[in-house]
């Protein structure tokens, strides 16, 4: 499926996927929705279809779609609440008054079907005092159906610019609202922890990861569990995914990682050996399938897999 990026604007630095128009960051949120091509709304109207020389109405169906140019997303019921886009971009409006927050990139997916907008935090992190980590808070959603609005902290490690949501085995630090649900920015605020708790337990995460060391074998291990490798010896060897396990194990054990001479041969040096690997280097059709792949699709799956596997390691 392709998940091209339809519209994107970014503040500063170019985006580690290499993606968006670069707009002033003394922009207003008004004109930051305009340049990221958000500026429009969805509605739902009604399906009819035609029979004995006449429109009938489909009871309860809708065509979701957008107002500008009526592009098509998907057939929902009457009580789907779609999220506007205006309402993505207040979200953050408080939080670049009160909490110092950064608009940091906003844009579109698979033809508008799903946007997304993404604030620096402020808050900055180095495991073990030398590797460093920036906090992000990102808010999407969709209209195809493939996704239900999400709040989710993330991270950027700065020397690789690896991604990692900043979530942790018990996923604080990320709500999912579906779409038949009222989206109700306070009570997700309040839910995600705005303040400092969550990262402070997350960057606690990445320390006790730094700490301990890991063989090829213990590796292996985990990467096999991450990519669900199977353990039967044929089923195995006819498995897939177990070229990407493959790869991955090669870039940790042979340090050729970017940063492995800040993460070296850690549980901290494997998650970035994986995320490097998702972010950077498995094939995508294009730089907007990479993205989705690693805040919502695969990548995604495949870091919060790493992330429980390794917590086990700490327990």
């Amino acid at each position: 499926m392709v998940a091209a990026v339809e519209t994107m604007a970014y503040v500063g630095a170019v985006p580690w996927h290499g993606l968006g128009n670069a707009v002033d960051e003394n922009i207003s949120l008004e004109e930051f929705q305009k340049e990221a091509g958000l500026d429009w709304s969805v509605q739902k109207t009604p399906v009819q279809y035609w029979a004995d020389d006449k429109w009938h109405p489909f009871k309860d169906k809708f065509v979701l779609n957008r107002t500008t140019d009526h592009r098509p997303f998907a057939v929902v019921a009457g009580r789907y609440k779609p999220v506007q886009p205006k309402e993505i971009f207040e979200f953050f409006r408080d939080l670049l008054a009160m909490h110092g927050m950064k608009m940091h990139t906003a844009g579109s997916l698979k033809d508008g079907g799903r946007i997304w907008c993404l604030a620096e935090t402020g808050d900055v992190h180095k495991v073990m005092g030398v590797d460093r980590v920036d906090s992000y808070l990102l808010l999407s959603t969709s209209y195809d159906l493939t996704l239900s609005t999400l709040a989710q902290f993330t991270s950027v490690r700065v020397v690789c610019n690896n991604t990692l949501q900043a979530a942790l085995r018990d996923s604080t630090g990320r709500i999912t609202i579906p779409h038949v649900k009222e989206f109700r920015p306070e009570e997700i605020k309040d839910q995600l922890g705005i303040g400092k708790e969550n990262w402070q337990a997350f960057t606690t995460m990445l320390d006790t990861f730094a700490k301990i060391k890991l063989d090829s074998n213990k590796a292996v291990e985990v990467m096999d569990k991450v990519f669900q490798i199977p353990e039967d010896p044929e089923k195995r060897m006819a498995c897939s995914d177990r070229i990407h396990a493959v790869n991955v194990i090669d870039m940790f054990t042979g340090q050729t990682y970017r940063g492995a001479d800040l993460a070296g041969t850690t549980a901290w040096g494997l998650l970035n050996s994986l995320t490097e690997y998702v972010d950077h280097k498995k094939r995508a059709r294009n730089q907007g399938n990479r993205l989705d792949s690693a805040w919502f699709g695969e990548g995604s799956n495949l870091k919060g897999r790493a992330i429980t596997e390794l917590s086990l390691l700490a327990a």
